[in-house]
Order: C-alpha cells, then structure tokens, then sequence
C-alpha cells in the first residue's frame, strides 16, 4: 500500500491498475494506461470536496454517500462530472469522453454549464467544445454493452482482462458512434448526428474511422444543412488526411457536386475533371461525365 496526497500524480502501464480508498470510504479503481491527479479533497463532519482530474485513460468512481454537503467532481481536459454518492466509468481517449452510469445519478457538462444527467445502465459522451449527447440506454448484447464490460474489467484490480481486447475500446465505440449517427440523420437529428460523428473522430486515430465519420458530417452539411462551406471543409480534409482511402473518390465527388450546386462552374469542372484522372473506373464515373457535358454546353452558350 502507499499513501497518496493532493497534487500527486499516479499513471499506469499497459497491464497496470491501480485501487485507491479516500477518507470518507470512497473508491477509485484506476484502468490501464491512465494518467490521474488527485486535485483537491478535504473532508470534515459536514462538508466533503474535491477534485480528481483524469488526464488520460480509464477510471471507475465509486463515491460513498455523505450526510454532509458534498462538492465532488471528476475532470477530464474537456467535461466535467459532478457527483456524490455515485458509482460511473470514465473513459477518456484523447478529446473524446465516454461515461457509463452504475449506480445513482451523475451531472455532466462540458465546455457550457447545461449539464445531462447520466443515470444507472444509460452513456453519454462529448467531444472538445460540445455538451454531452443526451444520454443512451446500454441495451444487452450491443457494443455498448460489451463496450462497458471490458471497462468494467479493466478498472477492476481482481478482474482477468485481455489486454488486447480492451485496446480496442476506442475504436469498436466509435464504430458505434458511426452507426448511431446515422439513426440520428434518419431521425431528422443533424445537430446530434454532427456531434457524434465528430466524437467517432476524436476517439480514435485509426485512418479508416476519421474518413468516415468525415464524410457522414460532410453528407449531412451538404445534403441535410445545405450548408456547402462546412461540407467542402471536410470534404477537403479527406482529401488531405486519407487519399488513399475509398472514402477519398467521395469526397472528391461531392466537392465537384457542391461547386456545381453553388454555380461555380469552373471550381465544379476542375474537380469533376480531377475525379475522371484519379478514378477511370469509379462508381460516379457515369454521372461525371455527364456533369461535364453539361458544364461545357453551358459555357458554349455564353
């Protein structure tokens, strides 16, 4: 056993974990590759406060009730958890935070001060910059559901883990997030969807989840919003991060498509031309060459 005090900073390798018991009988049961401070905590016989900022990584807090009044929060660089007499799992993956509810109620918020309330067998998330979605149910047999198990296990000392599995964390939960964007479009949803989509990002560094889950916030700019100046931004980020991915002949397709619908005929042909150079056997190839024809016959007319 050792002895921790405010301002000490813990981390853990890549099979590490680590229990922690404060004063008031309060448990912190700390993942792998976690990196944690413990801020502030002061306890008396009718006030208890403190705070424990997790930098990085995995961690389950199970706050023991307090008759007292009770200030406790948990931080991570973008959300903020305010609790008292809880029990939540936090993952926090780069900008990207993740929290399941066990036991009592949680207040979450990020960068504003409308918070969500996270309750038993529900999830919620945010990003850099967004509040958190409004909270999910954790349905059994789901990747939520398994999604929680492995970090159930993880920030449990006596509990077998596969190491290799739960390395996976990020990106089977932005594969959901990809999923649940596109129930949210078809539920009419666009702004949560363009939060979700944008969370699918920052979870994970994988190139094949940032194309897509840039091209679904393109899609819904440009077809949903019809806003073409933010649908044209990732649209080019694709082109940029991801050439040689599939998504990157959509991308190039839907800039020549955008320009074209903004009346830009010369920005619209220089792309559709550019679309024809890279993919001589593309799935829009019949369409493209379409446009173009149409692209000079408007000019032959002027």
């Amino acid at each position: 056993d050792i002895e921790i005090n405010e301002g000490d900073r813990i981390r853990t390798g890549t099979d590490g974990r680590m229990e922690l018991l404060l004063q008031d009988g309060s448990k912190l049961s700390i993942g792998n590759n976690t990196e944690m401070e413990i801020t502030r905590f002061l306890i008396d016989k009718d006030k208890r406060s403190g705070t424990i900022f997790l930098i990085k990584g995995k961690l389950r807090a199970i706050v023991a009730k307090f008759s007292g009044r009770t200030d406790m929060k948990v931080k991570t660089p973008t959300a903020v958890a305010g609790i008292k007499g809880t029990d939540f799992i936090v993952m926090n993956e780069g900008k990207a935070n993740v929290l399941f509810g066990q036991e009592g109620a949680v207040a979450v918020k990020g960068k504003d001060k409308e918070t969500v309330a996270l309750l038993p067998n529900t999830m919620t998330e945010n990003t850099q910059g967004h509040m958190p979605i409004t909270p999910v149910k954790v349905e059994p047999n789901t990747p939520l559901a398994d999604a929680r198990k492995q970090l159930e296990a993880v920030t449990d000392v006596d509990a077998s883990v596969e190491w290799q599995a739960t390395g996976n964390l990020p990106i089977i939960l932005a594969r959901w997030n990809i999923n649940y964007g596109h129930y949210l479009v078809d539920s009419g949803k666009y702004k949560e969807a363009l939060e979700v989509f944008q969370i699918a990002a920052d979870l994970t560094d994988v190139p094949e989840m940032g194309a897509e889950s840039r091209i679904q916030r393109g899609s819904v700019f440009s077809r949903n919003l019809s806003l073409y100046p933010e649908a044209l931004k990732e649209y080019q980020l694709i082109l940029d991060k991801y050439p040689q991915l599939p998504q990157a002949e959509n991308a190039l397709f839907s800039i020549g498509i955008i320009y074209k619908d903004m009346g830009d005929r010369e920005k619209a042909k220089s792309y559709l031309q550019k679309y024809l150079k890279q993919y001589p056997q593309g799935k829009h190839i019949y369409t493209v060459e379409t446009l173009i024809n149409e692209l000079d016959k408007e000019e032959e007319k002027q």
